[in-house]
């Protein structure tokens, strides 16, 4: 296969977007599948060949449909049991809500998770989506993305517990929205700091353009006020677009966001490091 695997799911358009692997090596892919009226919730395994593993879904591959226009999946990540979380965005009228569906290792469906391994969640009066998703120490699930306000767009994160319900002790009942800047804020990636803080990393607009931006939550889903200013922070990199879609933390608590920045004629890769 000289490296390269190109998968058929459906019979329309197929686009991944998410990546985990296995503790015994298996490969996991998800993102969407076009059904030929919208796009579903798309998933494929593969064994370290890259050959699909027909003992996931049929055949390697499962398709499932959340709402009644388009579903998404924008990541995807593992439980310690085994089980597949895939979040993103569920279509339903002319509104994305934040859509989460776990799997059973085989790929089945748990019907022990939201309604029949299936869940959607409203934020705000507008289009609500996933981009990331991570997972506590203690099995809960924290996903991050945007919720529209009527206006413009803002950070939003929620929290669910084993079960698929949200978490009632964080935010304001599971979940959370943060206006960054004035404009479109977005976050793009999630991670979960030692001691159980969560970073949520993306952009802000500053009025004329995109800045990296970040806000840290404590384990209540509350602002952490002793990060940057009120617990959030705004990086310029360049004079144009700045976008972090990627954050990690370093095992002395150093912030690393990744993405990128506009130089004036084309965008480069960015990274900013931050103290804890």
């Amino acid at each position: 296969m000289d490296g390269k695997v190109t998968t058929a799911i459906g019979s329309g358009d197929d686009a991944a977007s998410a990546v985990a692997v296995q503790s015994d090596g298996m490969i996991l892919v998800a993102g969407k599948s076009h059904n030929g009226n919208n796009f579903d919730y798309a998933v494929a395994r593969y064994k370290t060949d890259g050959s699909l593993d027909s003992n996931f879904g049929t055949n390697g591959k499962l398709i499932t449909a959340i709402g009644d226009g388009d579903d998404m999946i924008s990541d995807v990540i593992l439980q310690s049991d085994g089980k597949i979380v895939a979040a993103g965005y569920s279509e339903s009228g002319a509104k994305r809500n934040f859509a989460l569906v776990r799997y059973h290792s085989n790929g089945s469906l748990d019907t022990l998770f939201g309604a029949g391994g299936k869940l959607s969640t409203v934020i705000g009066s507008g289009h609500d989506e996933i981009k990331a998703v991570a997972l506590q120490s203690d099995n809960k699930i924290v996903v991050a993305g945007y919720s529209h306000n009527g206006g413009n767009n803002d950070f939003a994160l929620a929290r669910y517990i084993s079960g698929g319900s949200r978490d009632a002790r964080s935010g304001s009942y599971g979940k959370s929205v943060t206006a960054i800047g004035t404009g479109h804020d977005k976050a793009n990636a999630i991670a979960i700091q030692s001691d159980g803080k969560v970073v949520a990393a993306g952009n802000a607009h500053n009025g004329s353009n995109y800045d990296f931006a970040l806000a840290r939550y404590l384990t209540d889903g509350s602002l952490d006020p002793s990060f940057g200013t009120g617990g959030k922070l705004v990086t310029a990199i360049g004079d144009g677009h700045d976008t972090a879609n990627a954050v990690a933390i370093q095992s002395d608590g150093g912030i690393v966001a990744s993405g990128f920045s506009h130089n004036g004629s084309n965008n480069d890769f960015a990274l900013v490091r931050y103290h804890p």
